[in-house]
């Protein structure tokens, strides 16, 4: 999930340049306990748009954001389809049940779910359909946080940024997933090729995984067999 200004939509659009990741990198201390807003007022990247600019990286062809939240990734590449749960500004399609989405197999090149999957209750239900809506070959992207980070985060934010003051943890949510739990779901609903890259200074993580480019079935039907 994902909420942002015009103005942090241009500057994602803009990308980042050598000066402004040295001027992050020196800041990121505080900008850890800084709102969007008064990150960009003080000239700085917010540190919840590193996984917007870790997603559009990987990102390519006709994507599908699940989760979308006012709906930045597709906003910022262009070509693509947003989903929520919830009406949020921009959201292309809201939806009951992310795990039925209403869209055909194999129509995605590429699934997005950034800072999303652990407040999922129903995600390997989630994950399932986001791989039938993926053409063979296609690949999932996620952003996930530790449990641990996560907390401290959090918490610390609550402390310092109003926008989090009304966080909370409903039925079937965690804090987070550490690598090998992401890695198992992905594996166990069909994924391979999984891929690990960590960013925001290594407090949260980015993966990346594809779908089969085919799926190998044998049809016995016309076999005959000799029996002596």
């Amino acid at each position: 999930m994902h909420f942002f200004t015009p103005e942090m939509l241009i500057s994602v659009r803009r990308g980042r340049n050598r000066w402004q990741l040295m001027k992050d990198r020196i800041a990121f201390p505080v900008l850890c306990l800084m709102s969007a807003e008064k990150s960009i007022q003080f000239g700085l990247t917010p540190i919840d748009q590193e996984r917007i600019l870790f997603a559009l990286r990987h990102v390519d062809g006709r994507v599908l954001d699940i989760g979308c939240g006012d709906n930045v990734i597709v906003r910022a590449h262009g070509n693509g389809v947003g989903v929520d749960v919830y009406p949020w500004d921009h959201v292309d399609r809201v939806v009951e049940d992310t795990a039925r989405l209403p869209f055909g197999d194999a129509e995605f090149d590429c699934v997005t779910i950034i800072a999303a999957l652990n407040h999922i209750p129903n995600r390997l239900d989630v994950l399932r359909e986001a791989r039938r809506v993926l053409k063979p070959g296609g690949k999932i992207l996620l952003t996930m946080i530790n449990p641990l980070v996560s907390i401290i985060v959090h918490k610390v934010r609550y402390r310092y940024d109003p926008d989090q003051y009304e966080r909370g943890m409903k039925q079937g949510e965690v804090w987070g997933f550490w690598k090998k739990e992401v890695y198992e779901m992905l594996k166990s609903c069909g994924y391979e090729h999984v891929a690990c890259e960590p960013f925001a200074y290594g407090l949260n993580r980015g993966y990346v995984a594809y779908k089969p480019q085919a799926e190998v079935r044998f049809d016995t039907s016309a076999l005959s067999y000799k029996t002596s």
